[in-house]
């Protein structure tokens, strides 16, 4: 891969940043050291922090997950940026001057350029079919349900013809080529005879809501069907190189300028719009999935606070489950919207109106009391064996909570709902506090192992089946990070052919072109962020957080050489003694197979 970018340029854009103030708009961070500051990881769920933040090496590392970085790692990661998008983003925010495209954009930036293009040229081509003649059905529907002419030219609200190619005609008409156009999933490619393939219009016959990340980009679309036997009501954009579901909640970028105090995460588009169209603009909802811990962290960028304001049925109460997880596992504050008087957000209000619904999110319960009545709501207490199964829930969630005091009201809270003394609750949940606590450290040191091992390992899938070559080639990594100036010693007694695991390799080789491209770099190693992805920079965050684990003297580095070496060696002849061995097997196989004719 060719250098993005120039090391003059990056290294000044390095002297510029400063990783803890970019890391503290999204974690909460507490000094550790005079050099380091710790917080939780907002890239795995943990309860004792674990993500260390180093303000002189300018350097990121999780000891949970293994996350590292620099300051532009963690922005790929945290905003699902590309590597020139993100030093697009960070130099623009110290006032730097970029390169020319020419100079560092690649293939890939430059085709997602085109589709968010693609995207919004779209989107308006949506828009401009509804107020025609062939959209008056979806019009008329939309304003069916309420929508003022201000709400849809808000919201970008448009319509898509029922034809098989009205889209894709006019992004040919635009100079989009048929590879950008698949490549943006606003069409279906469909296989013919003769290896030969057509494409058509994704969304028809739909009333059409663009999806606008927090930045202003249009980067996907969800279509409703006008058709009522339709199986498939709501259609979503898959996931491209712009889109993903996971990661984005709809109507953020008008939501995240709210004046409120927290902001309300409800299941439809529906329900979203004709919240901010009542003056609840702090509405935003997911886009068809699950709600992930992206999702949440985007949350949390905003607001401390969010209300839960799912659909009243079955599954609106799971999702409300599901969701509370992911939040409270960021610290966030959550409470839970009860809907009454109809089953969603956009019913109630054209039922009950705006004052009603304030009402509501004002009277919300909290996350603790939405799941203690869902436990209660299952069982009758009138009855022995029901009771005490229920008491066993309601236990499990009290030495679930976090917080001591938070348990402790909850506990008393209990105690009165079960008819049982406070220190019978008190002594169970205490029982659970320590069987959970147990259970923690026994998989925090099954999970050391493993990470020891290689178990599961997705970055050096090599590493467990060649673990003490793997070591051996990480100390000598190790090296060559802390100490470039010990290339040309390492060199000599090894090279890119003696390594074993083949990411190993990659770094290897990598550092080596740095130092020699940069014979005056004292830390190469956070030069290789524009050739690596997030998680394999992790990877090498963890080679550098541990370079004091070897002695850089030269008797160390001859060691751990020759072991890679005999490592080396050993594979390559347990290999040739294998296929040696399926030869002769052929052989005799064959020869059997003659004596029987």
């Amino acid at each position: 891969m060719a250098q993005f970018f120039g090391e003059e340029f990056l290294h000044e854009l390095r002297s510029r940043l400063d990783i803890v103030s970019i890391v503290e708009q999204y974690v909460t961070l507490k000094r550790s050291s005079s050099s380091s500051m710790v917080g939780l990881c907002p890239f795995h769920n943990e309860k004792t922090p674990s993500f260390h933040v180093d303000g002189q090496k300018q350097l990121f590392y999780c000891f949970g997950c293994n996350a590292g970085g620099d300051a532009i790692t963690f922005l790929m990661k945290m905003q699902n940026m590309s590597y020139p998008e993100a030093v697009t983003y960070l130099a623009e925010s110290v006032g730097m001057t970029v390169p020319t495209r020419d100079t560092f954009d690649s293939e890939i930036t430059h085709l997602r350029k085109t589709i968010l293009e693609m995207n919004r040229r779209a989107a308006r081509y949506f828009h401009e079919c509804l107020f025609q003649s062939e959209g008056k059905a979806a019009l008329d529907y939309i304003t069916g349900r309420g929508l003022t002419k201000n709400t849809i030219i808000r919201f970008g609200i448009g319509y898509s013809p029922a034809g098989w190619s009205g889209l894709y005609d006019k992004l040919r008409e635009w100079g989009y080529k048929d590879e950008q156009i698949k490549a943006s999933g606003l069409v279906v490619v469909s296989e013919r005879e003769k290896g030969t393939t057509k494409l058509f219009d994704r969304f028809r016959g739909r009333v059409m809501f663009p999806i606008i990340d927090a930045n202003g980009n249009v980067i996907g679309f969800g279509g409703r069907s006008m058709d009522p036997n339709d199986p498939a009501k709501y259609l979503n954009s898959p996931e491209v190189i712009t889109f993903r579901k996971g990661n984005n909640l709809y109507a953020m970028n008008y939501a995240k300028a709210t004046k409120r105090d927290c902001l309300i995460l409800c299941e439809g588009y529906m329900d979203v719009i004709a919240m901010h169209q009542a003056g609840f603009d702090n509405a935003v909802a997911g886009l068809g999935t699950a709600l992930t811990p992206e999702q949440g962290r985007l949350l949390k960028k905003y607001t401390d606070r969010v209300v839960l304001c799912y659909d009243n049925d079955e599954a609106g109460r799971k999702a409300t489950q599901r969701s509370m997880q992911v939040l409270s596992s960021l610290d966030l504050q959550v409470r839970v919207l009860t809907l009454r008087g109809g089953k969603d957000p956009d019913e109630i209000i054209k039922k009950e109106g705006r004052a009603f619904f304030q009402a509501l999110v004002d009277g919300s319960e909290t996350g603790v009391d939405f799941r203690l009545n869902e436990i209660l709501r299952r069982y009758d207490l009138s009855v022995d064996s029901e009771r005490v199964q229920c008491s066993g829930e309601v236990f499990d969630l009290l030495a679930s909570l976090r917080q001591d005091a938070q348990r402790e009201i909850y506990s008393s809270r209990a105690a009165k709902m079960l008819t049982l003394s406070d220190d019978t609750v008190k002594r169970e949940v205490a029982k659970r506090l320590r069987n959970l606590e147990r259970l923690r450290k026994k998989q925090q040191e099954k999970d050391e192992n493993n990470r020891l091992r290689g178990v599961g390992d997705r970055i050096n899938p090599q590493r467990m089946t060649h673990l003490k070559a793997a070591r051996a080639e990480e100390d000598l990594i190790s090296v060559l990070l802390a100490f470039p100036e010990k290339a040309n010693k390492i060199c000599e007694q090894i090279s890119p052919e003696d390594f074993v695991t083949d990411f190993n390799r990659r770094v290897f080789m990598a550092l080596l072109e740095q130092i020699r491209e940069n014979p005056t770099a004292t830390e190469p190693g956070l030069l290789l962020s524009q050739y690596f992805q997030p998680d394999e920079m992790g990877r090498i965050v963890s080679f550098i957080s541990s370079c004091d684990a070897i002695n850089a003297d030269d008797k160390e580095i001859l060691r751990a050489a020759t072991v890679l070496k005999e490592e080396k060696r050993r594979i390559d002849q347990r290999a040739a003694g294998g296929d040696q061995a399926f030869a002769e097997n052929l052989k005799r196989l064959r020869e059997q197979r003659k004596t029987k004719e």
